[in-house]
């Protein structure tokens, strides 16, 4: 059981928020608009969290700015776009609720927090050649730039992504296409984009509205009393002082997944994944916290799926820092396993490509397309993208493998010599025909996201100029997506439906609404918002 109730408590507050990402500064911005004093407890030495090391972009239906930007959407294919994705893994009332509430709470924030969007022009949903998808404009949401300087002393507190530069995802944050003058503006009048432009505007709403926010410190055990209410919090210092707080309405956990907890992984994922594409710390502090109450759990073999590649001299916060990589969907490369042998369409989503590495083989035994698996490329691939950190026109650093001939590659990385020339030598003739028969590469949405979609012209290219290279492909994650779950009102329940009375989950801390789906840029961020409010608003007026 949770822990028993003090004899003293180090602060009373009727709303106590774990974590300071997008989710939990939410629910922080919409539990003290409707009255309640607020106490964010954050673990690290920094603010945001996952969201701040991210693109920042909420992916919301019926959006006010989708509207103003010409683009049509309607409640109905919203719903029904969803219920595709989540093949039965959704509940219903979960969906329609998302939908219904999502751009609302978009329009709350613009008309009384600074937080603002725009709807970007270019960059269409990630499955818009589906049949159920939106197919004009995107439902996803691009943070305005914001001035740092408005949140004082804070802004050096929020986390960066040290890969992204201060563009929106419009001026090519994440796809290229740099203004490097632009760049150089921003640093120096310390304007941020993406997921620290929204993190920085969610905490001004949250200063503007007196929210109290402690760095440093972490969230230990839910106070409940005999009648099972969550009641308050043990917290702990980064000096190990142990706190111990009230909250008179409830207790909101939204600090994140469970990714960087290598027993908790090992537990519940369907794959005990390497490479977290997250900045540490998110150790499932949430879950176990709602489990020792009676949470019930959903969703929880899944994850934000994501092909991490690594560059070994790159670190972060005393990590190896894994990383988006790319080239995997242009043309001049293919992705293999340890045969040699392609097993998926390289292009798809980064949260479907992974899920063909979970594969099994009931005749060998095996997962044959265990990671890491091989991206393989040309001479030609590398003179045209940036790979990892791996730039156009400079040599081939140590860490990729290289060869004059793919046998001698093949044989360098472990892989099926002959299995591998095969695929070379099928894969060559495929572009020579115009067409992939095997798994379409050319033909879907995200491989060529930014200039029309997938094509033979954009996605095929054959891999014959040397020297040819070789790079892993790990199993990452953007986060994980299982947890407590949770009602239309963000209340974790019990197995049973009943609401845990005073607890409350969004986010990564909780299992996905939307159950094992990333619909489109902003998928994770989007629900994580949504129901962040919902749980600040019900904890507050229930």
């Amino acid at each position: 059981m949770p822990s028993s109730i003090p004899v003293h408590w180090d602060k009373e507050v009727d709303v106590i928020v774990l974590g300071t990402g997008g989710a939990a500064l939410t629910a922080a911005v919409a539990a003290s608009e409707n009255g309640a004093k607020v106490l964010v407890l954050e673990k690290t030495h920094q603010i945001g969290g996952t969201t701040a090391f991210s693109g920042g972009v909420p992916w919301i239906p019926l959006n006010h700015y989708m509207k103003e930007a010409g683009f049509e959407d309607n409640r109905e294919d919203a719903i029904n776009f969803i219920k595709r994705l989540a093949l039965g893994r959704a509940d219903d009332y979960m969906i329609e609720t998302f939908v219904d509430k999502g751009h609302e709470v978009i329009k709350f924030l613009y008309d009384h927090t600074p937080v603002k969007f725009v709807s970007p022009q270019s960059y269409p949903e990630y499955y818009a050649r589906m049949d159920e998808a939106l197919k004009h404009g995107t439902r996803s949401l691009d943070p305005a730039p914001f001035d740092l300087n408005e949140i004082g002393e804070w802004g050096e507190l929020v986390r960066q992504n040290p890969i992204f530069p201060p563009l929106t995802l419009e001026e090519g944050g994440a796809v290229g296409g740099i203004d490097f003058q632009l760049v150089a503006e921003r640093m120096q009048n310390n304007i941020v984009t993406m997921g620290r432009s929204l993190i920085a505007s969610l905490f001004k709403a949250c200063l503007d509205r007196g929210v109290e926010t402690l760095i440093n410190t972490a969230g230990k055990e839910l106070i409940m009393n005999e009648d099972g209410q969550v009641i308050g919090m043990i917290a702990e210092t980064k000096e190990g002082e142990v706190l111990r707080f009230a909250a008179r309405k409830g207790v909101i956990l939204a600090s994140g997944g469970f990714e960087w907890n290598k027993q908790l992984v090992k537990a519940f994922l369907k794959a005990e994944f390497t490479h977290p594409v997250t900045p540490p710390g998110n150790e499932g502090d949430a879950l176990l916290m709602s489990m020792k109450a009676g949470a019930a759990l959903e969703n929880m073999s899944e994850a934000w799926w994501y092909p991490a590649m690594v560059d070994p001299t790159f670190e972060y916060e005393d990590h190896v820092m894994a990383q988006l990589g790319g080239g995997r969907n242009g043309p001049n490369s293919i992705v293999v396993n340890k045969y040699g042998r392609r097993f998926v369409h390289e292009g798809t989503t980064y949260n479907d490509m992974p899920r063909s590495f979970f594969h099994f083989d009931p005749v060998k035994i095996e997962f044959p397309n265990e990671a890491p698996v091989w991206m393989v490329f040309d001479q030609q691939l590398k003179d045209s993208q940036l790979i990892v950190t791996m730039t156009p026109g400079d040599p081939a650093p140590e860490w990729v493998d290289q060869a004059d001939s793919i046998r001698e590659l093949a044989e360098k990385i472990g892989v099926d010599p002959d299995g591998l020339e095969d695929e070379i030598r099928k894969w060559n003739e495929y572009c020579e025909q115009g067409a992939d028969p095997d798994f379409h590469r050319g033909t879907i949405q995200f491989e060529a996201l930014t200039i029309g979609g997938g094509s033979p012209a954009n996605n095929l290219g054959k891999i014959e100029k040397g020297p040819f290279y070789a790079l892993p492909i790990y199993l990452g994650a953007l986060g994980t997506n299982g947890g407590p779950k949770i009602n239309e009102n963000g209340q974790v329940v019990k197995y049973n439906g009943e609401p845990i009375k005073g607890l409350y989950a969004a986010g990564n801390a909780s299992g996905n609404p939307l159950g094992p789906i990333y619909p489109s840029a902003g998928g994770t961020i989007g629900p994580a918002m949504v129901f962040g409010f919902l749980a600040g608003q019900h904890a507050v007026n229930s």
